[in-house]
């Protein structure tokens, strides 16, 4: 009987070390023996190290699991104070919309007016190639994303960081890309987050160490000067947002928009010659004919139109531009055939654009 109760007892512990996973990777005090001396409980304490034994999620068995039986939950009623809140909630997101749509169009012509100051040949007085332009923004994608920062914010810092190199009268090499940068991120990350990425964050985990506090720091300021400050102005996504806002179609051509407006910006020849509301016009109606593929409802022949007349362009201007970026959409992954952050974090695809045509 003493046997017995001591292997059923080992048994119990060991499982109960395996299967804990906050125990993995330290060294813990287990209980391992359990003996009876004089009718009274002796226990043994033994140092067991636990290693990490976790293996590769390619090399796991496939195991199909039961869901866990759902808890019936008893269910209450919100109090007086709660359900006010929640009106007032709901109030404030109509007014928001309702405030959207109101003034769409006097936002739409200012940012026309802003338009003028697209940054253009960024790269021209620096060493800096268009490859590793391109390789810069790959990475920004993959910091934002991660962070979980806004879409608006990684527009920003190419807008920042493009505007920045073509007002400098330093010139730049190659590796003073990387702290103008993670520099322009750090500014549109106070510009447009509620809780901005940390400096200390930004040093640790995001410059790996390889920049130091000081020159972050620095480099923050000589943009801020360079720009006098003045980091007013739109981006692609600013002008697709108050369109689709005043169309009614933001639900529908959004994603595709985004995804195809941060696209647009990979390659440097296509920015350089359009503006910012040509580039968005050029998004929207390669958007347009995309979704128009799987909702039928959607017509492209009339969207179009509206698009073009809304943002006041000319027509065969449009359509121009609109196949100049769906020649680079089809061809993304042969001009840049290393950059896959673009497509690792964004819910659409390349290959929904690829029977698409204007």
């Amino acid at each position: 009987m003493k046997d017995i109760s001591r292997r059923i007892f080992e048994k119990e512990n060991q499982a109960e070390v395996s299967n804990n996973p906050r125990q993995l990777n330290k060294s813990l005090t287990q209980l391992v023996s359990l003996t009876m001396i004089n009718n009274t409980r002796k226990t043994e304490f033994k140092g067991v190290d636990i290693k990490n034994t976790q293996v590769p999620v390619s090399q796991r068995p496939l195991v199909f699991c039961k869901p866990e039986q759902r808890v019936k939950t008893v269910k209450t009623i919100p109090s007086p104070q709660k359900q006010s809140q929640e009106k007032s909630n709901e109030s404030q997101s109509k007014e928001l919309c309702n405030l959207l749509q109101n003034y769409s169009e006097p936002i739409l012509d200012y940012y026309t007016k802003l338009d003028t100051e697209t940054p253009k040949n960024s790269l021209q007085n620096h060493s800096i190639n268009t490859s590793l332009r391109a390789k810069m923004i790959d990475w920004i994608v993959e910091v934002l994303s991660s962070y979980k920062c806004k879409d608006q914010t990684f527009h920003l810092s190419i807008r920042l960081m493009d505007l920045y190199l073509s007002k400098t009268t330093q010139k730049h090499l190659p590796q003073d890309l990387h702290l103008v940068g993670v520099s322009s991120m750090f500014i549109a990350c106070k510009y447009e987050e509620i809780y901005p990425v940390k400096l200390q964050v930004v040093y640790e985990k995001i410059a790996h160490k390889k920049l130091t506090k000081e020159e972050i720091k620095d480099k923050e300021a000589d943009i801020l000067q360079v720009l006098d400050f003045n980091l007013n102005g739109t981006t692609i996504l600013d002008i697709i947002t108050m369109v689709l806002s005043i169309l009614n179609l933001h639900q529908q051509l959004y994603e595709v928009a985004n995804f195809l407006a941060k696209l647009a910006l990979f390659d440097y020849e296509f920015v350089n010659q359009y503006s910012y509301l040509q580039l968005a016009c050029a998004v929207l109606i390669v958007s347009t004919k995309t979704i128009e593929l799987i909702d039928q409802n959607l017509s492209s022949e009339v969207t179009i139109s509206l698009i073009i007349s809304t943002l006041k362009l000319d027509y065969k201007d449009s359509i121009t531009c609109a196949n100049r970026l769906l020649e680079q959409a089809k061809g993304f992954e042969k001009q840049f055939p290393n950059l896959e952050n673009l497509k690792k974090f964004s819910k659409f695809q390349i290959s929904d654009i690829m029977q698409t045509q204007c």
